[in-house]
């Protein structure tokens, strides 16, 4: 369902947490060894949530490493995996199923067009009241 890297990030994400709360950065390679992960299968989660503000980086220097760019309270698990994933959506039988053809013209009149769209609003909901601070409340 999701990316290796986007499952590795949110294992990763309570140290994360942790180092935000701390005020340490954190290198791939620590973070990565702290899981048994490979830090190279990490790297595209970092770097892309780098790009979109919701961490910092620093390379070389006395701390290298990554942190949060705010408070962990206020970053949403559909923040995360949105930037990661991009936008949730269901658009169309043909365009989810291999080999599907629908005679359908308009999407918006079939049942599983509005069954799915209901489940993903649903779950969107969900994931933007979840921070990924509460996600890691038990796990460290």
């Amino acid at each position: 369902m999701f990316l290796s890297s986007t499952r590795l990030f949110l294992i990763a994400s309570s140290y994360l947490v942790h180092g935000y709360a701390n005020k340490i950065k954190l290198t791939a390679p620590d973070i990565a060894a702290r899981y048994k992960m490979n830090a190279r299968a990490l790297m595209p989660a970092l770097r892309r949530l780098t790009q979109v503000g919701i961490l910092k980086s620093q390379t070389g220097g006395a701390t290298p490493g990554f942190i949060f760019a705010r408070s962990p309270e206020t970053i949403s698990l559909y923040e995360i995996i949105s930037a990661l994933e991009g936008e949730f959506k269901f658009t169309s039988c043909s365009d989810q199923i291999a080999d599907v053809t629908c005679e359908l013209k308009d999407c918006t009149d079939c049942m599983l067009y509005k069954i799915m769209n209901e489940g993903i609003n649903q779950t969107i909901n969900q994931l933007k009241k979840a921070t990924i601070s509460e996600q890691n409340k038990y796990v460290f």
